[in-house]
């Protein structure tokens, strides 16, 4: 009786261990597969960035958040700093009542699925990439403080950083207007719409990094798409003289 009960329990503990594999391994080879690309990081000088002579992306500022009253004091300064460095900008702040007319508009397809998420952060999520869609331009996390001019960067069509452990991040994005692999991405949606019971796991991989990471590694055109180098991203290496920005904590 004890062998058998042995033996179902390891039998239970195996299965419940290849399904969870089953689950999880396509996303971690994406990350790894990504790390391994080709794809180039922007590793210029930071005086190269005042020099931009063939934009591809429009001179537009995107941030998020859902009302424009409620924005903590430092997140509001870090905002104001990039605001300040790029006053030839354009400047939009989409709150989410804004966002979900947006997507009303030119994605009513997807529409049901935005209504649906459990997570305020994962509708921000995807705003994000609905304003780069229609509009171009570069969208930067309310916690990120701008320490340089970014205008080098319009020369690029699409530009994604790193994020630790692996794969890509979200919270510093920047397009040209209709780029197809936003388009692939926002035609995903509804088939990643998981619920994976906590909120972080969920945000991940229906919305976030993760999902992102999946994105990319899936995209034909690659070739297209750029990384910045860790040391210019400033979140996880950081040098005062050539990171282009600095990331508030919390």
């Amino acid at each position: 009786m004890v062998v058998r009960l042995r033996t179902i329990c390891f039998s239970s503990f195996l299965i419940l261990i290849i399904l969870s594999l089953y689950v999880i391994w396509p996303w971690f080879h994406a990350a790894y597969v990504w790390r391994q690309s080709t794809i180039k990081s922007l590793n210029f000088s930071t005086t190269s960035l005042l020099n931009n002579t063939n934009s591809q992306v429009p001179r537009i500022l995107h941030q998020t958040y859902r009302d424009i009253h409620s924005i903590p004091f430092k997140w509001q300064q870090a905002s104001n700093s990039c605001r300040t460095f790029h006053s030839d900008y354009k400047y939009y702040l989409w709150t989410d009542k804004e966002g979900r007319s947006l997507i009303e508009k030119e994605f009513p397809c997807i529409l049901s699925t935005f209504d649906s998420y459990p997570y305020d952060i994962q509708r921000a999520d995807v705003i994000r990439l609905v304003v780069l869609y229609v509009y171009g331009g570069i969208y930067l996390d309310l916690d990120i403080i701008c320490l340089k001019p970014l205008d080098k960067l319009l020369n690029y069509e699409f530009i994604l950083p790193q994020t630790k452990p692996v794969g890509l991040s979200n919270d510093f994005i920047v397009a040209k207007p209709r780029h197809p692999f936003l388009l692939q991405i926002l035609n995903d949606l509804p088939k990643f719409n998981r619920n994976f019971f906590t909120k972080y796991p969920t945000v991940m991989f229906s919305t976030g990094p993760m999902f992102l990471t999946h994105e990319a590694s899936s995209y034909p055109n690659r070739s297209s798409l750029d990384i910045i180098s860790p040391v210019l991203y400033g979140k996880y290496v950081y040098n005062s003289s050539y990171s282009l920005f600095r990331h508030l904590k919390g």
